[in-house]
């Protein structure tokens, strides 16, 4: 309670000295137009909880990575596991990047397994705009949009500029990063390529990022628009691995790790848009490839090689009357996922393969009707079909290689064959094919040019990723493919409220999210293979309930604004029933104020808390809890001449030891106080 009433005290502090920073001066804000459902409308008409951050926004909070940038302006959570960052909407902890979409020009980024989303392929510096929709948004956008859609626009204008952006950081980390546009009334293009290295806070976590793009787009007569955009790019991870709790505490910068484990990833994206509109309403077709290997090593001796391609076609129409709209749609997907194990470094010794592969194709449509002036009710269905298959291959591990090495020296292994046999134990095939629904049912009333009222309803869904369906990595299973895995399901309703005035800006959303049968890892399960334990299963229902508040200010000079994010859970069947689901914190709050006393000068602080919370796989909730933190952030942004910025930030200002995730007594300390100084040229 002390740490609350701390907390409480310094936003009611931040409110009381913000308005003697300066005198009031006012100016209108510019309309707030989002895409939220997928055409531009107005934030105030759509019954969604949006948060957007322009190209502007993203200019001033000087980040470095997406998930810096939704941390400050979105109050997102993030937690990492040595390189894998996932973010958590609505409180799902582990595995909760799965129930998130996020999509790039419409393509979506999650890969088709458990894997990590590749934030490395977003250089903040191609972005225009991120749009944060919390909530079901199953209808509209399909699977893995059960909490939430993250939806990045990358920057398609062709007006001419250069732009040069350069770090030095603590940890030795630095970054450059290079873009330039040019066009006319009808072409545009834009290129850009950047770098960043870092050794990391921690040992054994050194990490460099190399990426470059291209994008090209064409005006017509008519008034419609093509674009494409092609992104490819390679990173290099070390993973130090967690801390037992003693070391954790003593010494959070060291890593029990040899600096081996870790990945070399390499990606691709290429997407294309056309959109117009006609008189009769609006069109846009989206296409989209996405490309990723990684070649891992893990300890004890065990790589991997995951290669996944991606294939999206969605089009989608808006017809158009005076009272009614119609927006009819569909998306047609495709993943694949090429997996390898390997015994040696050398990646010579195969023991096994897999081909996995999954097919989707999905018909939805929205209809909106205005009952009033400012009345307007929607509703929408979505209908999936979705094919799985898998095919997994072991070899006799005693006839890979061509020697036997002892310690007595190396001999000629008589059992070596080329190719070797294939063995029952991990070979298994199966095709597993499923359909469902999605609906979602809402009203949005305008009481005027600044107030919003909105309530909906949506049916939500996610259907099992590659590897919750099959253990074909490694990991036995107490069935090699789990057919009887069902999709997650559950009901989400919210009521929220929107207020856009000259000044301030408000939004307050509550929910309530009933999950029927959300999947969780059961380790006591045992099946047909005697040697495994452990099955992804449908455990039963799952309650949340909590709300998301932003307030903010906006004055000429300097502003302030406040992000509340509230979730609490409780699981109602299964090894954990009537407990807490584990990694959700109750409450993340973001709080930023900036000032600019002179037209050279702009400051800002921020202040983060994130609550306590039980350690993952804890769902008997009787393990030590992680740890609530603060940290606080502060910059100074000068510019030096029309051209030139020079910004100096230092993040977790005090230095506060705090974990971003543990497991079962495993601690994975965050970043620890971090200094950087930045130069952004604009030309």
């Amino acid at each position: 309670m002390r740490t609350h009433a701390q907390i409480l005290a310094i936003y009611i502090s931040l409110i009381a000295v913000a308005p003697l920073l300066k005198a009031e001066r006012v100016y209108e804000l510019e309309e707030f137009v989002v895409r939220a459902w997928h055409f531009e409308k107005d934030a105030l008409d759509v019954p969604v909880d949006v948060i957007r951050v322009d190209r502007e926004a993203i200019d001033n909070s000087l980040a470095t990575t997406m998930p810096d940038l939704l941390k400050s302006e979105a109050n997102l959570f993030f937690s990492s596991i040595s390189g894998f960052t996932s973010v958590d909407i609505r409180g799902f902890g582990e595995n909760s990047g799965l129930r998130t979409l996020v999509l790039v020009d419409g393509q979506p980024l999650n890969p088709g397994d458990m894997g990590r989303i590749n934030w490395e392929s977003i250089p903040l510096e191609s972005v225009e705009s991120v749009e944060v929709l919390k909530g079901g948004q199953n209808v509209l956008y399909g699977d893995k949009a059960l909490s939430g859609v993250i939806k990045i626009e990358t920057i398609r204008s062709g007006e001419r500029s250069l732009n040069l952006d350069g770090r030095v950081g603590s940890f030795g980390s630095s970054r450059g990063a290079v873009s330039g546009a040019l066009g006319n009334e009808r072409w545009r293009f834009r290129a850009g390529a950047s770098r960043s290295q870092s050794d990391g806070y921690r040992e054994n976590s050194a990490s460099e990022t190399r990426d470059a793009y291209l994008s090209a787009g064409y005006s017509f007569a008519s008034g419609d628009d093509l674009d494409f955009r092609l992104s490819i790019g390679e990173s290099e991870l070390t993973y130090p691995g967690g801390l037992v709790f003693e070391d954790y505490l003593s010494d959070p910068r060291s890593s029990d790790k040899r600096g081996i484990e870790g990945s070399d990833n390499r990606f691709a994206t290429l997407t294309a848009r056309a959109k117009g509109r006609r008189d009769w309403g609006s069109w846009e077709v989206l296409a989209g490839y996405d490309y990723s290997k990684a070649d891992f090593a893990f300890e004890p001796e065990r790589y991997g090689r995951n290669e996944q391609e991606g294939f999206s076609l969605k089009p989608r129409f808006k017809f158009g009357a005076e009272k009614t709209t119609l927006v009819l749609g569909g998306d047609l997907l495709y993943d694949s996922l090429d997996f390898a194990a390997y015994l040696d470094e050398s990646r010579s010794l195969v023991p096994s393969v897999a081909e996995l592969d999954e097919r989707r194709l999905s018909p939805y449509l929205l209809l909106e009707h205005l009952l009033s002036n400012r009345f307007t009710v929607s509703g929408g269905v979505r209908y999936e079909w979705v094919r799985y298959e898998v095919d997994a291959i072991s070899f006799d591990r005693s006839q890979l290689s061509p020697v036997i090495v002892t310690n007595r020296g190396t001999f000629p292994n008589p059992n070596f064959k080329k190719p070797p046999d294939v063995i029952d134990e991990g070979t298994f095939g199966q095709c597993v094919r499923q359909e469902g629904m999605a609906a979602e049912l809402s009203v949005n009333f305008r009481l005027n040019e600044e107030w919003s009222l909105f309530a909906g309803y949506d049916r939500t869904y996610r259907y099992p990723v590659f590897d919750e369906r099959a253990s074909y990595q490694g990991f036995p299973l107490a069935e090699d493919v789990n057919g009887s895995l069902g999709a997650e399901e559950g009901n989400n309703f919210e009521v929220g409220m929107k207020f856009v005035g000259r000044r301030h800006e408000v939004y307050l959303t509550t929910f309530l999210l009933e999950m029927e049968n959300e999947i969780f890892f059961d380790p006591t399960v045992s099946g047909s293979n005697p040697a495994a334990t452990g099955l992804n299963v449908n455990l039963g229902p799952v309650e949340r309930y909590g709300l998301d508040l932003l307030y903010r200010y906006d004055a000429v000079d300097w502003g302030v604004s406040f992000q509340f994010a509230h979730v609490s859970t409780e699981m109602q069947a299964g090894v954990g029933e009537g407990e807490e689901v584990p990694l959700v914190p109750r409450w993340v709050m973001t709080s930023q104020i900036w000032w600019e006393p002179r037209d050279w000068l702009r400051l800002r602080a921020i202040h983060r808390y994130v609550d306590e919370r039980f350690e993952g796989s804890d769902f008997l909730n009787e393990k030590r809890t992680v740890e609530a933190y603060q940290l606080v952030d502060l910059s100074a942004d000068f510019k030096v001449a029309p051209n030139c910025r020079v910004f100096i930030k230092v993040e977790n200002v005090f230095d506060e030891l705090y974990a971003e995730t543990a497991v079962l007594d495993v601690y994975y300390p965050g970043n620890g106080r971090f200094f950087e100084l930045g130069v952004k040229l604009d030309f």
